[in-house]
């Protein structure tokens, strides 16, 4: 503003408050008051509410200005407004006020709905119907109690997105979330909105396009024109609070996180059970935020700049997890990008061939292997047979038991080889017992390994087929927790075999253990304990002086699974009930109809009257204990 202009206005403003107090209004009676209201610009940073300048003042209560006095007023006061604005919003200052309007896109799929006020992405519904016309995706609540609601991933007034952009002019940063868009073309899939920036012809336009059958909503922007108006540092920031929509929200917690993929790398996440932030160097191909059964994924195929993503439990009924992200984004011509909101199913993530799949925490690299090439493709085609889920758990079982039986059959032998040996070995045990000194326990050893090469026993025959067991066993145990065809599966009491059975509820918590009594937990490490007595038996050595009791830690075990698992998938306690009583039939099976003890007795008997070249272990241990007798004579 020059100084002429500063002048005029300030001899218009004296001459309007002389002609005011001139001609003064009588006060208004108590019966009839008066006000007149003033509104001012609400801080963006401080609240997501609207930012909005409120220009309809009633001019008609100053009754005793004439009309061209009454322009002067309401051009002042005009004038001052929009100097205000410019200086809060900079070029976008037009779009600092507004009403907020709500539309929507919606497929098969997903519905998601739209702000003007920051034109933004407020809400999302998984609306996908089953065979029967019912929501396929529902919160466990609505599960239970049989209302046909859609589930939703988060809500507008938890959720926020915004672009973080700063005017040449200007210091203050503007924040999109602030201005009211104009809807500018709409149709079934497709939703334009602009902010102009101060003409027709400069706007800063965000588009959004939900296609067929998709879960995935195309978000463009476009800097037409304004690309020498703004600053090139602008940021996307998008934040959420995840909704709780299962059974146990302790539960979602831990498994929710913020997951992240650079381009040319591998997925990398925040651990689930920490409340933290990471910084971002930029080349990002996508950015998850995590629940437990599906996720909110924002991907760009130009790559996210540096940035910072975030997340915290936070302790509610109502939510799970709080997520954020802050990346820095281009600032010129068009940025594509888009938002996917997906339930977390293995093949349907595979299909985007962007490692979306990797979203779903299987474990190690080897456990995600036999997840994704072994338990996976059986489970997925038995459960296209219509079975139900607990029989398709148990051919299941079967069908990976079938698949390990050769280790199996091995492992038993080998512990049955090893009982056969077992009172010699105790012979050998009893002949150094209480001797401590360096060349009896070298002498023993010796003469374990003698017996070993002898009698053809190898005693780390059962450990390796054990060893190569493993990976099986605790793939399974990250797969059924996040497997979404268990989601709301009922079987037998369990009505959800995606989290806890419970025949029993407190009403009360016991530390550890839970408010509750799970049944399923209770069967699947009683029947461990019964496989562990069973197989207890064929130990071969007894405890070493100064080695823990294995016995007693087996013992154990079973104590320490049923606190483990009586808040875990009732599923996942099912397919280990059924994979124990399995164990127990098939360690019977073997030992009555195919190892007879006796047939091994008699050969290893003449095993050991066989003549076999000493291994070089056992040469250079008969060598070793040479020189230590040399040096102590």
């Amino acid at each position: 503003m020059d100084k002429n202009t500063t002048t005029g206005l300030i001899l218009i403003g004296a001459v309007v408050m002389a002609f005011m107090f001139l001609n003064k209004p009588q006060e208004p009676s108590p019966e009839n008051p008066k006000t007149v209201t003033n509104s001012s610009v609400v801080d963006s940073e401080k609240t997501v509410e609207n930012a909005t300048v409120d220009s309809t003042s009633d001019i008609s209560e100053i009754s005793d200005l004439d009309s061209s006095d009454m322009i002067i007023y309401q051009k002042l006061k005009e004038q001052q407004q929009k100097e205000d604005l410019i200086e809060r919003y900079g070029l976008f200052y037009a779009n600092a006020t507004g009403e907020e309007n709500i539309f929507e896109l919606e497929n098969d799929k997903i519905k998601v709905s739209f702000s003007s006020q920051g034109a933004r992405i407020t809400s999302t519904q998984m609306i996908e119907k089953d065979e029967n016309n019912l929501f396929k995706y529902k919160t466990y609540n609505d599960f239970i109690n049989e209302i046909n609601k859609p589930l939703s991933l988060f809500e507008k007034e938890t959720s926020y997105m915004s672009l973080t952009i700063v005017d040449n002019e200007k210091v203050v940063p503007i924040e999109t979330k602030d201005l009211f868009f104009n809807l500018v073309k709409q149709n079934d899939s497709l939703l334009v909105f602009r902010a102009y920036g101060g003409s027709q012809d400069k706007y800063l336009e965000f588009s959004y396009k939900l296609s067929k059958s998709s879960y995935a909503v195309a978000f463009d922007i476009d800097y037409h024109n304004i690309e020498n108006d703004i600053k090139t540092d602008v940021d996307l920031k998008w934040s959420m609070f995840g909704l709780s929509t299962e059974k146990l929200a302790s539960d979602e917690r831990n498994i929710c996180t913020v997951m992240y993929k650079y381009f040319g790398s591998t997925r990398d996440y925040i651990t689930e059970t920490s409340d933290d932030e990471e910084q971002l160097e930029g080349n990002i191909n996508w950015i998850a935020f995590k629940h437990k059964f599906f996720s909110s994924i924002l991907i760009s195929d130009d790559a996210l700049g540096k940035g910072k993503i975030g997340h915290k439990s936070l302790e509610n009924d109502k939510y799970t997890d709080s997520y954020f992200l802050k990346s820095s984004i281009p600032s010129m011509g068009k940025v594509s990008f888009n938002f996917l909101f997906v339930p977390n199913d293995f093949d349907l993530l595979l299909s985007y061939d962007r490692e979306l799949e990797d979203i779903i925490n299987l474990g190690w690299d080897i456990l995600t292997w036999i997840s994704r090439f072994l338990i996976n493709p059986i489970f997925t085609f038995l459960m296209t047979s219509g079975l139900s889920i607990g029989l398709i758990i148990i051919i299941l079982t079967i069908i990976v038991k079938l698949i390990i039986m050769p280790l199996t059959y091995k492992n038993y032998m080998s512990t049955a080889k090893t009982k056969v040996i077992k009172p010699e070995i105790t012979k050998i045990n009893s002949k150094y017992e209480g001797k401590t000194d360096r060349n009896a326990a070298m002498k023993k050893q010796q003469e374990t390994m003698a017996l070993y090469k002898q009698t053809g026993v190898n005693p780390m025959a059962g450990c390796i087929p054990m060893i190569i067991q493993a990976p099986i066993l605790f793939a399974v145990f990250k797969y059924f927790p996040a497997s979404l065809d268990l989601r709301h599966k009922g079987f037998l009491w369990a009505e959800d075999l995606s989290s806890y059975d419970s025949v029993l509820d407190f009403g009360f918590s016991i530390p550890v253990y839970g408010d509750h009594i799970s049944l399923f937990a209770i069967l699947m490490a009683a029947s461990t304990l019964v496989y562990t007595i069973t197989n207890s038996s064929q130990m071969a050595q007894p405890t070493q002086p100064g080695m823990p009791n294995m016995k007693v830690i087996m013992y154990m075990m079973p104590i320490f699974l049923l606190f483990v698992f009586n808040s875990y998938s009732s599923g996942l306690s099912f397919y280990y009930f059924c994979g124990n009583l399995m164990n127990i039939g098939i360690m019977w099976g073997i030992k009555n109809y195919l190892i007879d003890e006796d047939k091994i007795r008699l050969k290893i008997e003449s095993n050991k009257k066989k003549k076999k070249k000493k291994s070089r272990f056992q040469q250079r241990l008969e060598e070793v204990s040479k020189q230590q007798q040399k040096k102590r004579r």
